[in-house]
């Protein structure tokens, strides 16, 4: 019989692991696309993530523009929330397996996050209203990267942008291309 007493402490961990995971994500994306750092939304991400950063930046870990520490920490803490999760309790993982496990999912919710991030900044972009949020800001500056190439390689259609469907596409590609063959890779660990 399962104990439910633990239940509670297994979700509020899997929540705060989560959390500090997406506020990880949003750093490394931050960095990663430049975005400014005079925005609201991203000095609440970048002050709530030092804690954990700065004490292991004391040696710098890149390559071109990408943080591995942040990357690291990334999968450290899905690895985490795959260990903690009940949905995973009978699997036997050993720990290289898991920690490729983790980087595996913790690319797929980096992927996630953009795919939602398009979605959210296309609709945005519908209501004038909200455009001059920080969170649309924040948003159209981790997307706009991605949009450059696209927007460099399509044609002009008549003032419609067809560059956020693209990069949902190309985000479901890479998903399809990459996922599989780390989660395969854990069979053999």
């Amino acid at each position: 019989m399962e104990n439910y007493a633990s239940q509670p402490i297994i979700f509020l961990s899997l929540t705060i692991v989560s959390f500090v995971q997406f506020l990880l994500i949003l750093r490394l994306l931050c960095e990663l696309m430049s975005v400014t750092f005079n925005n609201p939304v991203t000095q609440l991400i970048v002050r709530a993530t030092n804690p954990i950063l700065m004490p292991l930046r004391i040696i710098p870990l890149y390559i071109g523009k990408v943080d591995i520490m942040i990357i690291l920490i990334i999968t450290l803490a899905t690895s985490l929330k795959i260990y903690i999760n009940p949905n995973f309790s009978g699997f036997e993982y050993s720990l290289n397996a898991l920690l490729v496990a983790g980087f595996g999912f913790a690319i797929k919710e980096i992927l996630d996050i953009l795919w939602y991030a398009v979605i959210i900044g296309a609709i945005g972009s519908w209501f004038m209203a909200y455009n001059s949020h920080p969170i649309f800001s924040l948003i159209e500056e981790i997307c706009h990267p991605l949009y450059r190439p696209i927007r460099n390689i399509m044609p002009d259609f008549s003032g419609i942008d067809l560059s956020p469907i693209v990069l949902l596409v190309l985000i479901n590609l890479l998903q399809m291309l990459l996922l599989p063959p780390i989660f395969n890779l854990t069979r053999f660990l």
